[in-house]
Parts: structure tokens; sequence; C-alpha cells
């Protein structure tokens, strides 16, 4: 025995020891190499996110002083009411609009604020917008023709301003709007716009921008990644940096992870013996559930055929001639050839289930007829077991799209479950809700069900472990094919019980239409 104990021992080393070894190794190395290629994907990833984010910087204010300075020859006649126009197409940043009218040696200039309300411009800005402008007042005085596209001029650092020319139907130079940009406001606009880009580009990644001139080094996390603007402000340059860790930290993250996860291997091995008897454990529980299956199965499937065999070799020998007495075997005859239909319905709708073959078709159905129905098709057996049943229907009759056989079949394997668990009060409540669902409730005020027990009943062969189970056979499969039906439809199955106080079974269903038509609200069967 010892013997073999070492040589168990010793296969345990190459077999399970060397493997996880060379693992680590390989992983180690692995997570070297990776740490350099994470480093340059995540650096190539922030320079294409900053590459979108200036993009879209330049582009849209690109876009709104297009829009802001598209002026016709016409709009420039009054340059002093061109107020609504700038208000329409504000652009980011904006301090100033102005519209110049060229008139000879002369022009006409009004200035409007961010707000295109008419202002009074202060005197240094005037002169940015003159020196800005005296080349194409030069091109209106020798009539040249121009293309009306935009330009910026930065030559005064506190007043960058974007002009657009406005041209006549030859193209020649008759004006020149303009908007000088506030810096403030427009790092302001600009670093907003950037980051709705990054958050779209990366929702996931959360990066910081960062628009100016110097960029000094963050404590934490990595550095900035800059480049410059390229319409205005171009002495400006974006940057962005991960605000949560750099590249070197998320490898090192990862290697500690991995080494974790290797330690962790030998503890799931061990674990894995235990899983393995727990596992056998259960195969063992389950072919006992099994068994008891087949055992029930058999009963319940005698005792019907028994019960047809006797009252028709009767009826065949003559032994009953009273029409009332021929009806009533027949009507056992019908009892127990539904009861056997039942039976075999829950095995087959089983076996379905389980090769996942089982097909519903839905349609619109009344559910309070078909629940009305499946009680009327109950009289029968529960007047023979002295049950006295209540129905209770709302004022409306809600359809539903449904499986009318499958959840019939439902129905009338909570309905036998509240027949059978009955115990000494045989009193059945069946009623129907609609409220924001429709909820159809079976309630037996039989032998109950424990607290522990109530999650354990919808599995499949389980049986409740009470003293009554053992005089009532089964077959352990109504109430799990219950919850199958019922979930298929998009529903659930609720239970109220306890010890001595019977049981509530609900079934909720959502609602997909509803048309109502007034009925009665109580049918008393006994």
């Amino acid at each position: 025995m010892r013997h073999l104990f070492r040589r168990s021992i010793f296969w345990l080393l190459p077999v399970v020891i060397v493997p996880l070894i060379a693992l680590v190794v390989m992983q180690y190395r692995f997570l070297r190499s990776l740490e350099q290629k994470t480093m340059m994907a995540e650096r190539n990833s922030m320079r294409t996110s900053l590459e979108l984010a200036t993009s879209e910087i330049e582009t849209r204010m690109r876009h709104d002083a297009r829009m802001a300075l598209s002026l016709t020859e016409l709009q420039l006649r009054d340059v002093m009411h061109l107020g609504a126009h700038f208000r329409a197409h504000p652009v980011p940043g904006a301090h100033t609009f102005f519209a110049m009218r060229f008139k000879g040696p002369v022009y006409e200039t009004g200035y409007f604020d961010a707000n295109a309300v008419e202002r009074l411009p202060h005197d240094d800005e005037i002169e940015a917008v003159k020196m800005a402008t005296v080349s194409w007042h030069v091109a209106h005085k020798l009539g040249r023709v121009a293309q009306p596209s935009l330009s910026v001029d930065e030559r005064d650092p506190r007043h960058a301003i974007i002009l657009r020319p406005v041209v006549d139907a030859s193209w020649r130079v008759v004006g020149v709007a303009g908007v000088v940009l506030d810096p403030e406001r427009t790092r302001w606009a600009m670093t907003e716009i950037g980051a709705r880009a990054l958050k779209r580009h990366m929702p996931s990644d959360p990066m910081a921008l960062r628009i100016g001139e110097q960029f000094p080094k963050m404590p934490g996390g990595s550095p900035f990644i800059t480049q410059p603007l390229g319409f205005v402000f171009t002495n400006w340059r974006a940057g962005v940096r991960d605000l949560c860790a750099s590249p070197e930290e998320i490898a090192a993250y990862n290697f500690r992870n991995n080494v974790l996860w290797t330690g962790g291997a030998f503890i799931v091995l061990l674990g894995a013996i235990g899983l393995a008897l727990a596992a056998v454990a259960r195969q063992m529980r389950l072919s006992q559930m099994k068994s008891d299956f087949v055992s029930n199965v058999s009963h319940e499937l005698r005792t019907p055929l028994s019960s047809i065999r006797v009252f028709g070799e009767y009826m065949r020998l003559g032994r009953v001639e009273k029409p009332e007495k021929v009806r009533e075997y027949g009507e056992y005859i019908e009892a127990e050839s539904r009861r056997l239909t039942q039976l075999i319905n829950n095995i087959l709708d089983f076996s379905k289930i389980e090769s996942a073959e089982k097909k519903y078709r839905f349609c619109a159905t009344d559910i309070v007829a078909l629940v009305e129905q499946t009680v009327d098709a109950f009289a029968m057996p529960l007047r023979e077991a002295g049950v006295a049943i209540a129905f209770r229907a709302p004022a409306a009759r809600p359809v539903l799209p449904l499986d009318k056989d499958a959840l019939g079949q439902v129905l009338v394997n909570l309905l036998d479950n509240a027949v059978k668990y009955s115990g000494d009060r045989k009193e059945i409540d069946v009623a129907v809700d609609v409220g924001r669902e429709v909820r159809v409730a079976i309630r037996d005020r039989g032998i109950g069900i424990a607290p522990s027990e109530q999650k354990k009943i919808f599995e499949k062969f389980y049986r409740v472990g009470s003293g009554l189970v053992h005089d009532v056979k089964g077959s352990g499969l109504g109430l799990s094919i219950v919850q199958h039906v019922v979930r298929a439809h998009g529903g659930r199955v609720e239970v109220a019980s306890a010890p001595g106080e019977g049981s509530t079974f609900t079934i909720v269903l959502p609602f997909a239409a509803k048309q109502e038509v007034p009925i009665p609200t109580t049918t008393e069967f006994a």
C-alpha cells in the first residue's frame, strides 16, 4: 500500500506539478511581452482617439463658422440688422461677430456680442479687425474676384479672427463677415466638443482631454499624448491621457492576477475530487428518484386500467342492466380514462421537454373560459372524491396568446394535486384576477408544504417528504411540467403554503392584448 502511495506521488509530479511550473514560466514570459505590446497598443489607441477628437473639433468649428459667416450681398446691405442671423448660428468660443460692407474707399461695420446683440467694440478689438480685413478691402478696391472660403487671422494673439468674404454675383468682394474668438471660451468649447467625441469613441475608457500650449507632467496615470490643432489657435495643442492606469500598471496587474489563477489551479484540483464525489452522490439520488418514479407510474397506470377493465367486464357480461348504473359505470370509465390520459400526457410532455422537442402553438385564447372549462371537466372526479370547488371569475375576459392544450394540462395538474392533498377538508377555490397581469390561483385547504420544500417541488421526480405522500401515488413530474409551460408563456408560478393550512398555486401571465366581455362572476360545483 505504501509502495502504491509512493508511486501515486511520483506520478503526481510530472502530471500536475511540472505542467503547472511550465505554465507559470510561460505566463511570466508572456506577460513581459504583453507589457510592451499593451503599452504600444494603448498609445496607438490614444493617438487614434486624439485624432478623432481634434478632427471633430476642427469640423465643428469650420461648420459653425461657415454657417454664421455665410452672408449674401443682399444681407450685407444693412450691417446693423444682422443680429438675428448671428443669433441663429452661434460659434463655439465667439466673443464678437462683425459684418463689414465696402463702399469704395470707405466701409461700414456692425459689431455684435456673443448673444448677437449689437455692441460697441473695444479699441484693440477694432484694430485687430481692421488688420485682419485690410487685404479684403484692397481686393474690393482693385475689383478682384475671390472664393468665399474661411480664413483665420491670428496675428493679434489676444484676438483670433475667422473671416469669410462676401461676394456679389460676379464673385467680386463687396464685404467681409467675421467672428472674434475669446481664447478662454474657445478653449472650454473645444474641450467640451473633444470630450464628447472621446466618450463616443471609447465609452468604457475614461480619458482626460486638455487643450493649451503647455502640458505639465501629471501625477499618476500616463503622460499626455499631444498633437497641434489645425484650423484656429494653431499655437495650441490637444492632449489626452488615461485617467485610470498606465500600460505598465495594467500589465503588472494582469501578471498578479494570472499568478493568483495559477496558484488557484492547485486548489481546483483538490476541489475536483470533492465535486466528483458530490456528482456520484447526486447520480445515486437521481437513480433512486427514477426508481421511485417507475414504481409510482406503474401504480398510477395499473389503478385506472384495473378500474376500466372491471367496469367494462361488468358491462360486457350484462350484470349492469339499469340505465342509471350503465351511466354511472360509463362515467367511472370516462373519469379513469381521463386520469390515464393525464398521466400519459405528463410523461410525454416531460420526455419532449427533456429532449428540447416541446413545441408550443400560441393563439388568442379567453383565459377565463379555459379555466372554467377545465373546472367543468373536473366536476365528475371531484364529486366522486367528495370535494367542493368554487370558481370565481373576473368581470372581464382577458384574451392572451396561449397554447390552449399546454396551459390546460397545467391547470389539470394543479387541480389534480389539490384534490390529492386536500386532506380532511376537501375544499378548493379557483380564482382568476385581472390587473396589471392575469393571475389564476388554485387554493386547497390540505396538508400544506413546508417553506424548506417549496423551492424543490418544481424539480423533476421530486415529491414532498410528508407522510401523506407515501399514501398518495404520483409521478413527481406534474409541477416540473407546470413550471416549464408557464415560463414558456412568459409567466411564473407563485406558491404560498404553510403546513396544515393548505397551499395556493398562482399562475401569473403577462398581458399581450385584452378584450372585455361581461360574464357571471361565480360558478359553484359540488
